[in-house]
């Protein structure tokens, strides 16, 4: 893994003296800093912390060159000397080619001492090609390994046994596009290998065809076709034991008068295995009419029917839903939402039994392009099932606004409420969420630059935890290009029901910017 990174940065670093044989101009940040971190208490509670590594960074970010002949590079390598590295490498001629080089690496913590934890790392290249202006040939491929140690953090029966965890997956995929006055044929391979080194009875490969069209109708362009066609399947290779689908999906969108549409879609799905006897078939169609008044208003109404059919169990659902917008005044948008949804079980039975549901959302905004912004969001949804004799509700409602002071800088804030109730035949569960944000930046002033930011969460109920961050920033501009960056992160976090779960970190990190330019 190491020598690839290498070899990206490698390859920049011969890239660039290059620009200067062919004429171009560019532009980037070079970083050098430190990360330094003082934490005390559990390191498996704070996820913001996860990914934090002490020790010394370099970073290339944001750097974009482009050459006279068209040919543009692009590469933001993030903490490439960290196991946090975050890197990203592109080079693309529009309408000619392309080719994206990435690798990321994340970390997560299961235990207080953080002996306990998995690493995921992940690099992946994509690349495509047009030889002709009608046609483009598209591939790629990824791998992705885990390994470390995991605990069961659902499992409350027995005490959290770490278990070891190393697996990789490579995967691939190829295609080609076609596309020509409106209509469009893709047709794509995709593949996958995963190897489990603990479980090798996990080991298993992945075939997935699948061709996609759209097309108007010829001589009435005001109706639009589009369909598609896919075959998955998973064997395994010590028992070649396989499961498969065939999926077909198609649709119509008809462009009508005043500025009417209607859209109807379809999609179906016969999954099987070779241990089943029969396939199970789920077959889903929809319709949606919309009316439009432009930069005014608009409104969409729809309604699915879902059928779910395995030769002795079969259920079905109906859905509804109904959404619009209006803008008012240049300077207010009005926004909602309400859906449903039914399912009864047809003939047999199945777990869950006869379930509805039901969601609501509104939202208010008024826009200032002088002076900011303003927006409250409401949300409400609700579960009941009564062979479960369970009933679910959750509440939010939400303030967010912004402030511009062209001399001064801006301030961004907000608050939100969230509420929830869990109820069956043997238990009741509730919370009152409480979640406060702010982030305050100002313009530069004597070549200093400073911003703040804190986010505050505190839960009540049946849970009894609150947490908080805060950050502090200080930037200061000197000899042209180069900046000197501090900032101070401050993470905290207390689940009063537990005595082992907390954690207090101080996150310092500087560094020294260089901008550069060709």
């Amino acid at each position: 893994m190491k020598k690839n990174l290498l070899l990206i940065i490698w390859l920049i670093l011969m890239v660039i003296p290059v620009a200067g044989i062919f004429a171009g101009e560019g532009k980037g940040k070079v970083k050098i800093g430190y990360t330094l971190m003082d934490e005390e208490g559990s390191r498996a509670v704070q996820h913001a912390t996860f990914n934090q590594y002490e020790g010394f960074g370099l970073a290339l970010e944001n750097f974009n060159y482009r050459f006279d002949n068209g040919i543009r590079l692009s590469a933001d390598l993030k903490n490439s000397t960290l196991n946090n590295r975050n890197l990203s490498l592109a080079v693309e001629k529009s309408g000619l080619f392309g080719l994206r080089v990435n690798n990321h690496q994340y970390r997560r913590i299961y235990d207080f001492n953080g002996r306990t934890s998995t690493r995921r790392h992940q690099t992946g290249a994509s690349l495509w090609l047009v030889p002709h202006k009608y046609i483009t040939l598209f591939g790629g491929g990824k791998y992705t390994g885990k390994s470390g140690r995991m605990s069961d953090l659902f499992d409350l029966s027995q005490p959290a046994i770490p278990v070891r965890l190393d697996y990789t997956q490579k995967d691939y995929n190829t295609g080609v596009r076609i596309n020509y006055r409106g209509r469009m044929l893709q047709a794509e391979y995709r593949g996958a290998a995963f190897n489990d080194e603990g479980k090798s009875w996990r080991d298993q490969v992945r075939n997935k065809y699948r061709v996609v069209a759209v097309a108007a109708v010829p001589r009435f362009e005001r109706l639009i076709l589009s369909g598609g066609f896919q075959h998955f399947e998973t064997r395994f290779d010590q028992t070649d034991f396989r499961i498969s689908a065939n999926t077909v999906w198609g649709g119509a969108t008809v462009k009508l008068p005043m500025d009417y549409s209607v859209r109807y879609g379809f999609y179906f799905d016969r999954t099987s295995s070779d241990s089943d006897l029969v396939a199970t078939d789920n077959l889903s169609q929809a319709v949606y009419v919309t009316r439009i008044w432009p930069n005014r208003a608009g409104v969409t109404l729809g309604y699915q029917h879902d059928i779910n059919d395995d030769f002795e169990d079969a259920f079905k659902a109906h859905a509804g839903f109904l959404s619009g917008w209006l803008k008012s005044g240049g300077n207010w948008e009005f926004r909602g939402e309400y859906g449903f949804r039914q399912e009864d079980v047809d003939d047999g039975g199945r777990l869950l039994g006869n379930e509805d549901r039901d969601r609501i959302k509104f939202s208010a905004g008024y826009r200032d392009h002088d002076y900011g912004l303003a927006v409250v969001k409401f949300e409400s949804k609700n579960r009941r099932n009564d062979q479960l004799g369970s009933k679910a509700d959750f509440d939010r409602i939400a303030f967010d606004g912004t402030i511009k002071v062209k001399e001064y800088g801006r301030l961004t804030g907000g608050y939100a409420l969230a509420e929830g109730t869990f109820n069956n035949d043997e238990q009741a569960f509730e919370f009152r969420d409480h979640l406060l944000h702010a982030d305050l930046d100002t313009r530069e002033f004597y070549h200093f630059t400073t911003s703040f930011g804190a986010v505050y969460y505190r839960s009540k109920g049946d849970l009894d935890m609150e947490s908080f961050s805060v950050r502090f920033n200080l930037a200061c501009n000197f000899i042209d290009d180069y900046l000197l960056e501090i900032v101070y992160n401050v993470h905290n976090f207390d689940n009063f029901l537990v005595w082992d779960e907390y954690y207090t970190a101080n996150i310092v990190e500087i560094n020294m910017i260089k901008s550069i330019s060709f």
